[in-house]
């Protein structure tokens, strides 16, 4: 079942977090994250689950500016974010970038 669902994320933008309704502290914390990774050349999105189970994804912005997070890479997310969350962290995970011919 949990694989089920860990292969099965979806991807939305930054933005959805402040439709959340987090705390202002929270949100701070995520814009910082933000431009952290904005400096480093990298974009930050939200991956989520069915189960309610998500991240704050970091992915790189190097062209083309295609994203695809095979399985193996989703259910990884999936047990970092879990844990993270299980441990009341906030879920920062970050996908690094590979050139597949």
């Amino acid at each position: 079942m949990k694989n089920r669902v860990a292969n099965r994320a979806i991807l939305q933008p930054f933005s959805v977090l402040r439709t959340v309704g987090f705390t202002p502290r929270w949100m701070q914390r995520f814009e910082r994250y933000r431009k952290e990774q904005k400096r480093l050349n990298r974009d930050v999105m939200v991956m989520r689950w069915a189960d309610g189970i998500w991240c704050a994804l970091s992915v790189p912005c190097q062209a083309p500016q295609a994203i695809i997070v095979d399985e193996g890479q989703q259910i990884d997310a999936y047990e970092d974010a879990r844990t993270c969350l299980d441990s009341d962290f906030l879920p920062f995970v970050s996908l690094s970038w590979e050139v597949h011919a």
